[in-house]
C-alpha cells in the first residue's frame, strides 16, 4: 500500500480488510518512523504524552497545501499507513502499545467521559470569560488528565473529520494492536465512574423542584431520575427510556404552563447526559462482538472529541444560549404572532384599516418626538422621555386594536416556526409557502396602512398648527436637515434602518418574555383569587386577569421597542458613536412635516427611496433574525431551511401577486394550510 499522503483517494475512501496488510518490504514514511522511534514506555509521563501526540498529529494534521481538499480521505490514508507500520514491525507495535497502555494507566479519563461536551452550571458571563482566558493565557500542565491530552490532539473540527467515515474493521484492527494485556481496563473503570457521576447529576437535575412540578404524578422513589443512580448497569437502558418519556411529558407541559430557562436547561442537560451514558454502556457489558464495539468506539470517540472542541468554542457557547433563549421566549411569541396573519381579503382590508389607525396615531408621536428634542433635556432624560413617548404610542395602539407594521415580522416568524415544528420533521412545503405568502401580504397591508395614513394626518396637523401659530411645525433649517438625513447613499440611513430592525426583533423577545413570565407565574389565576376581590369585586378582578392574559405580550413588546428606540442612541452617543434609529412610519411622518415646510418640490427622489429602503430593512432584518432564532428553538435542520427558501423563490416567480394581495379563493375550505391561523389582527 502506498504510504503517506501519496496514497490515492480511492484507496483512502475504501474499506479495510484485516489480513490485507502490506509486506514488510513496504517502507514506513520517514516522518512516521521518526515519531515511532521516539516512543518509550519507560520514559516520563510528559515525554510519553509528547511522543504519542506527535504520532497522532502526523495522522490527522493535513499540510497547508492540502487543506482545500476534504481532510477525511487523507487522514484515513495516513491511519492505514500507521496500522500497516504497526502490523509489520513488532518493535513499533510493542512500543506503541506500551506507551498507550502506560498513559491510560497513569492518567484519569473520568473528566473526559463525564464532562467533555456536557453542559455545566456556570452562567453565560463566567463561562465566556473562562473561554476567552483559556485562549489568551497559557494553561498550566496537567499530564494526569486524559481530557487535556485529547484537546492537544484534536484541536479543530477538521481534525475529527475522519472519525465519521473510518471503516470499523480498520478501527478494530488498531484497537487489537493497542490492546496488549489488559490495556483497556483503566478506560473501562473510568467509564464506570463517569456513568455513576452522570446518573447522579441526572438524578439531581430531574428531581429539582421545577422539574418535579411538571413531571407525571408519582412518588419520588418511583421516578426514573431517582432510580437511575441506584440501579445496576443492566437496568440502565430501560431507565433511560423511562427518563426520556418523563422529559417528553415535561416539555409538553411547558407549552401550556410557561417556559423557564432552568427547566429548559435541565431538559437539555439530561437529554445529552443520557445520550453519553448510552454511548458508554456497550463497553461496560459483555455483549456484542468486536465489530459492534468498534462502531460504539467510533461514535463515542466522535462525541468526545467534538464535545471537547465545543467546550472551548465561543461560537458554540453563543449558539447553545441562543437555543435556550429561543425555547423560552418563542413559544409565547408564536401564539401572539398568529393574530398578525391574515387569510381572506376581508381580513386583509381589516388589517390595512387597523394599520391606518396606527399611522394616524404615529403622526402625534412624531410631534412629541420633536417637542422633546427641542426641550434639550440631559442625555439620559432626553432618551428616557423619547422612549416613553414611543412606548405610550405603541401601547395605545395595542389597547385600541390598531397595528404597527414593523412589530409584525418578529411575531409572525415565530408562528411560521411553530408550523414547521408541528410538521414533525416532514413539512409540506406548499403549506409553508402559503403561510409565508400570507405573512408577507399581511405585512405589506400593514405597512401601506401606516404610511398612507400618516402622510395626510401630518398634512392636516401642520395646517392646524399654521392656523394657530402662524408658522409651520418645523422651521426651514430643521426641515432641510430631515430631508437630507434620509438619503440612502449620502448618509448611513440604510445601516440605521438595519439597526432598527435589530431593535424590532429584540422587542419581540420582550413581548415573549413578559407573556411567558405572566403565564409561568400563573398571575392571571392568582389575580382571580386574590383577596382584593372582596373589596373591588370578583368580576373586576376577573376582567383584569383576562386583560393581563390577552395584552401582556403586546404591552411587553411595545414598551421594549419604545425604550430601545429612545434610549439606545443616547447610550451609543455616550461612547461617541453617532448611531440613530430609522423607523419607516416615524421617518415618513418626519419627512411629511419637512415637506409641509419647504414644499413638496423639496422632497428629493433620494429621500423617497430612503423611506422605501428603511421599510425593507426594518422588515427584512427583524424577520430574518426572528425566524433564525425561532428555527433554532424548533430544531429545524439546515436542509429544511434551504428547501423552504428554494420553494418560496420558485412560487414567488410564478405567482408574485399572491405575496401582496390575497387570491380570490383565499380562506375557502381546502385553501387554509395546516398550522396556519387565520384570525385578523386586533
Amino acid at each position: 500500500m502506498p504510504s503517506g499522503l501519496d496514497t490515492k483517494v480511492t484507496e483512502a475512501s475504501g474499506g479495510y480488510r484485516p489480513g490485507n496488510t502490506p509486506s514488510p518490504t513496504r517502507r514506513t514514511p520517514p516522518e512516521l518512523a521518526m515519531s515511532l522511534d521516539l516512543l518509550d514506555p519507560k520514559a516520563s509521563l510528559a515525554t510519553r504524552l509528547d511522543a504519542l501526540e506527535d504520532v497522532a498529529r502526523w495522522v490527522i494534521e493535513i499540510p497547508t497545501v492540502k487543506r482545500l481538499l476534504k481532510p477525511a480521505p487523507l487522514q484515513l490514508a495516513r491511519l492505514r499507513t500507521l496500522v500497516s507500520a504497526l502490523a509489520v514491525n513488532p518493535t513499533y507495535r510493542e512500543r506503541f502499545a506500551g506507551v498507550v497502555g502506560s498513559i491510560l494507566r497513569d492518567t484519569s479519563a473520568v473528566a473526559l467521559f463525564a464532562e467533555a461536551g456536557m453542559p455545566n452550571d456556570r452562567g453565560l458571563g463566567s463561562e465566556t470569560m473562562d473561554r476567552i482566558a483559556s485562549r489568551i493565557l497559557p494553561r498550566p500542565p496537567d499530564d494526569e488528565d486524559l481530557e487535556r491530552f485529547v484537546s492537544r490532539v484534536f484541536r479543530t473540527t477538521r481534525d475529527c473529520a475522519w472519525l465519521e467515515v473510518v471503516p470499523l474493521d480498520l478501527l478494530a484492527e488498531l484497537g487489537n494492536l493497542i490492546a496488549a494485556g489488559d490495556a483497556w481496563r483503566p478506560i473501562r473503570e473510568a467509564m464506570a465512574d463517569a456513568v455513576a457521576l452522570l446518573c447522579t447529576r441526572i438524578s439531581a437535575l430531574g428531581l429539582s423542584a421545577h422539574m418535579r412540578e411538571r413531571s407525571d404524578p408519582m412518588l419520588v422513589r418511583d421516578s426514573p431520575f431517582f432510580r437511575l443512580p441506584h440501579s445496576p448497569l443492566e437496568q440502565l437502558p430501560m431507565l433511560i427510556l423511562e427518563s426520556r418519556a418523563q422529559l417528553s411529558s415535561i416539555r409538553k407541559r411547558l407549552e401550556t404552563a410557561g417556559v423557564s430557562v432552568d427547566v429548559v436547561y435541565c431538559i437539555d442537560a439530561i437529554r445529552r447526559m443520557l445520550a453519553r451514558i448510552e454511548k458508554m454502556l456497550p463497553f461496560l457489558g459483555t455483549r456484542g462482538d468486536a465489530h459492534d464495539r468498534a462502531g460504539a468506539a467510533r461514535d463515542l470517540l466522535g462525541a468526545l472529541t467534538s464535545g471537547r472542541i465545543q467546550d472551548s468554542s465561543l461560537r458554540q457557547l453563543g449558539k447553545q444560549n441562543l437555543a435556550l433563549l429561543a425555547q423560552k421566549v418563542i413559544e409565547r411569541v408564536g401564539h401572539t404572532g398568529e393574530h398578525y396573519v391574515t387569510t381572506t381579503r376581508r381580513e386583509y382590508w381589516f388589517m390595512m384599516l387597523s394599520a391606518a389607525g396606527g399611522g394616524a396615531l404615529t403622526a402625534f408621536t412624531v410631534i412629541f418626538k420633536f417637542l422633546l428634542k427641542w426641550a434639550h433635556f440631559a442625555p439620559f432624560l432626553d432618551g428616557f422621555t423619547a422612549g416613553l413617548n414611543y412606548s405610550i404610542c405603541f401601547v395605545a395602539m395595542q389597547l385600541l386594536g390598531l397595528t404597527l407594521a414593523t412589530k409584525q415580522p418578529s411575531m409572525t416568524a415565530a408562528a411560521l416556526a411553530a408550523t414547521l415544528r408541528e410538521s414533525k420533521g416532514d413539512p409540506s412545503l406548499d403549506e409553508l409557502v402559503t403561510l409565508i405568502s400570507r405573512i408577507t401580504r399581511s405585512q405589506f397591508a400593514a405597512a401601506c396602512g401606516n404610511v398612507l395614513t400618516v402622510i395626510p394626518v401630518v398634512l392636516i396637523l401642520d395646517v392646524l398648527i399654521v392656523q394657530v401659530t402662524g408658522d409651520h411645525f418645523l422651521d426651514a433649517a430643521t426641515a432641510a436637515k430631515e430631508i437630507a438625513s434620509f438619503h440612502p447613499f449620502k448618509t448611513l440611513t440604510i445601516l440605521f434602518a438595519a439597526y432598527t430592525g435589530v431593535l424590532l426583533w429584540l422587542s419581540s423577545l420582550g413581548a415573549g418574555y413578559l407573556e411567558n413570565w405572566v403565564t409561568f407565574r400563573r398571575l392571571p389565576e392568582a389575580i382571580r383569587h386574590h383577596r382584593l376581590g372582596k373589596v373591588v369585586g370578583w368580576k373586576r378582578m376577573d376582567k383584569f386577569a383576562n386583560f393581563l392574559t390577552n395584552y401582556s405580550a403586546g404591552i411587553g413588546g411595545s414598551v421594549t421597542l419604545g425604550m430601545l428606540l429612545g434610549m439606545t442612541p443616547k447610550i451609543f452617543a455616550f461612547f461617541g458613536l453617532g448611531i440613530e434609529t430609522r423607523h419607516i412610519t416615524l421617518s415618513t411622518g418626519s419627512l411629511a412635516f419637512a415637506g409641509c415646510t419647504l414644499g413638496a418640490g423639496a422632497i428629493t427622489a433620494g429621500s423617497c427611496l430612503g423611506i422605501v429602503l428603511i421599510g425593507i430593512m426594518n422588515f427584512g432584518v427583524s424577520f430574518v433574525l426572528a425566524l433564525s432564532v425561532a428555527l433554532s428553538g424548533r430544531d429545524v435542520s439546515n436542509r429544511q431551511r434551504l428547501r423552504l427558501a428554494g420553494q418560496v423563490g420558485r412560487v414567488f416567480l410564478r405567482r408574485p401577486f399572491n405575496f401582496f394581495y390575497p387570491p380570490k379563493n383565499a380562506g375557502q375550505p381546502g385553501s387554509t394550510p395546516t398550522g396556519a391561523s387565520p384570525p385578523p389582527a386586533h
